[in-house]
Formats: C-alpha cells, sequence, structure tokens
C-alpha cells in the first residue's frame, strides 16, 4: 500500500477474496481440502484488511480523523449483524454449498463499484492533479521512515500494549457464548445475549472517534483498554443472571470497538502517513497473531479448570499493562518534510464533489 497506494490493492484484493470465499463451495469431505481452502481465504483476506481503508482515511482527513475512522469501521459491526441472518437465509433456499457462493456474489456486487468508482488513497494517481494539474508524479507524505518506525519505543509500546490486549479481549469475545454458558445461562440466551458485543462495539467506535478527535489518542486508547475490568467484575460477581451478563456483552463491545480505531489513529499519528501501510501492517498482524492464541488460551485453562474465572482474573494484568503502554506513549511527534494529509485532502476536496 505504501508503494502501489490502497486503491490498488483494493481493486485486486476483494474479487480475490469474494472468490476465495466462494471456493469454499467446493470442500470435500477430505480435511486437507478444507485447510487448504482456508489458506487462501487467509491469504487474500489480507488484501481487504483495515489496513487497506484505514490508509486512504487516513490521508484524507486530519482534524476529523478518529470519527472517520470510526464510521468506516463500523462496517464490521454492521456486517456482523446482517451476514449471519443473510447466510442463514441462502442455507436455507440454496443449501450451504451455494449459500457460500452467494453471499460472495452479493458482497462484490455491492463493495467493488464503490471500490472502482470511489475508492482512492493519497498515494493515487489521482491525487497527484488535485495537488498540482501539472503534476505526474504521486505527492510525498509526511511521516518516519520505516526503519527508524521500526527501531523507535514509540512502536515497541504501541504495538506491544495492541497484541496484550488483544489476547485478553479476544478471548472475551471469540468465547462469549460458551463463557456465558459457563455462567449458567442457557446456549440460546447465550447466543442472544453475545450479540451485544455487536452492537456494543458500534457505540464504542462512534464514542471512540470522537473522543480520538478532541484528546490525546494515547490517553483515549490506554483509558479505553480498562474497560474490560467492568466486564471481568460483572462476569464474576453476578454468575447465573441475564442482565449482568448482557451487560458485560455490551460494555466489551465498547471497548473491543476502540481498539483498532484506536491503534490505527495512534499509529498515523505517530509515525505518520508516509509509511502507515507497512506500520499498522505490522500492528494489526501482531493484533491477528494475539486473536488467533487467545481462545486457545482460554479453552486450555478452561480443560483444566472447567471454569473461566483463571482465564477472567490473568486478564486483569494484562488489561493494566496494555494501558501503562499506551498511556505512557506522549505527545504526537511533528513531521516537516512532504505534503501533510490536511493539504492532500483540501486540494482534492477542492477538485471532488462532497
Amino acid at each position: 500500500m505504501d508503494r502501489f497506494g490502497p486503491r490498488r490493492i483494493g481493486l485486486i484484493g476483494v474479487p480475490l477474496y469474494c472468490g476465495a470465499v466462494a471456493l469454499l463451495s467446493l470442500t470435500t469431505s477430505d480435511i486437507l481440502t478444507w485447510w487448504a481452502l482456508w489458506i487462501v481465504v487467509a491469504l487474500t483476506n489480507m488484501l481487504v484488511m483495515p489496513m487497506v481503508w484505514t490508509t486512504a482515511i487516513n490521508g484524507y482527513f486530519d482534524r476529523n480523523r478518529g470519527k472517520a475512522l470510526a464510521i468506516a469501521l463500523t462496517g464490521t459491526g454492521i456486517a456482523a449483524a446482517v451476514i449471519p441472518k443473510l447466510t442463514y437465509t441462502l442455507v436455507e433456499l440454496l443449501g450451504w454449498r451455494m449459500a457460500f457462493a452467494g453471499v460472495s456474489a452479493i458482497v462484490l456486487v455491492i463493495v467493488y463499484p464503490l471500490v472502482i468508482f470511489m475508492f482512492y488513497g493519497p498515494r493515487d494517481t489521482a491525487m497527484a492533479p488535485a495537488l498540482d494539474p501539472g503534476a505526474t508524479s504521486t505527492p510525498e507524505l509526511k511521516g518516519m521512515p520505516v526503519q527508524e518506525a521500526f527501531r523507535s519505543a514509540r512502536f515497541l509500546k504501541l504495538a506491544g500494549g495492541a497484541v496484550i490486549f488483544a489476547v485478553a479481549a479476544a478471548a472475551l469475545t471469540f468465547n462469549a457464548v460458551p463463557l456465558v454458558i459457563a455462567q449458567g445461562l442457557s446456549a440460546a440466551t447465550a447466543a442472544s445475549v453475545a450479540g451485544l458485543v455487536g452492537i456494543g462495539s458500534i457505540i464504542g467506535r462512534l464514542g471512540g472517534g470522537y473522543l480520538l478527535d478532541r484528546f490525546n489518542a494515547g490517553r483515549v486508547a490506554g483509558f479505553g483498554v480498562l474497560i474490560p475490568l467492568i466486564v471481568i467484575a460483572i462476569l464474576l460477581a453476578f454468575k447465573g443472571s441475564v442482565p449482568a451478563a448482557a451487560a458485560a456483552c455490551f460494555v466489551l463491545g465498547l471497548s473491543v470497538g476502540l481498539e483498532v480505531d484506536g491503534c490505527a489513529y495512534l499509529a498515523a499519528r505517530h509515525f505518520g502517513i508516509k509509511s502507515f501501510g507497512t506500520m499498522f501492517g505490522a500492528i494489526n498482524g501482531l493484533i491477528l497473531f494475539g486473536s488467533g492464541i487467545a481462545p486457545i488460551i482460554a479453552n486450555a485453562i478452561f480443560d483444566v479448570t472447567h471454569s473461566y474465572d483463571l482465564f477472567l482474573w490473568l486478564s486483569i494484568p494484562a488489561f493494566l499493562v496494555a494501558s501503562v503502554l499506551w498511556l505512557s506513549l506522549g505527545q504526537y511527534p511533528k513531521f516537516a518534510e512532504g505534503t501533510s494529509a490536511d493539504e492532500a485532502g483540501a486540494a482534492l476536496a477542492q477538485r471532488t464533489p462532497a
């Protein structure tokens, strides 16, 4: 993305990812086929991850960057609410194989035209005429060189806090249903209650975006990662209570909704947008790694202790460490070289209808 711009990645990534999901309809009874198809899905998924869309947003928005990121990333919460119902309907009508193909086709038809006609990043060639009608190259954007950024204490703090928070929060999120069942609720009730995580994430993103634009993002994110402590307290104190479980899932969503937005915002502020794709890609990769091992850790503890309580207690210091790391990021650095996001976005706005 730093080299070719997010537009080219999106143009390639959207059809490849939709095609990879559609290929799941070809799975056989051989487990190796299932694994192989999911590897293809995982690889193509990297081409449509949040870093693709946030790279463009960070290039165009500065003063209201937090709100812009929040609005864009609420799409994940909306999809989480819509796609399961859509998939269930297609399975009932067409069978599970065609459901994979059907969902992929619907998403491709909706998303791809938007990418073709409306999606441009700060490095895309369409940006050069906006800055200078006679320009023949893309603008030089402000930011820290990649090598310098990776060696900085800021990167270690931001990435470290992100992966620690991801392990603790992802275990709570992915295990929301079994965790609530372990509290004494039925499976049907647990599934309904866990859906509040998605609603909470949308509200958390919008509220977090508002706060990120008005206060130091390190402080907002640093205090935001402490919200799951409320979740842990509720789950430990009110076992078997449906209202308490519902409140815990909703509050968990508030915090989870702030995580990716906060990391994207902090990466852009502390490292600039010159190499944002590389920097946030590395951080997002660590988040994915933490999210991947989190359920394994939590469920291994459950298998041994027959309870999630020990994991809940162990999560408390994890959230505290993540908070300390993000709170210690300090003030945003100033970048002197290149073209700023404000200048680029303002120039493009003069030539593009609102």
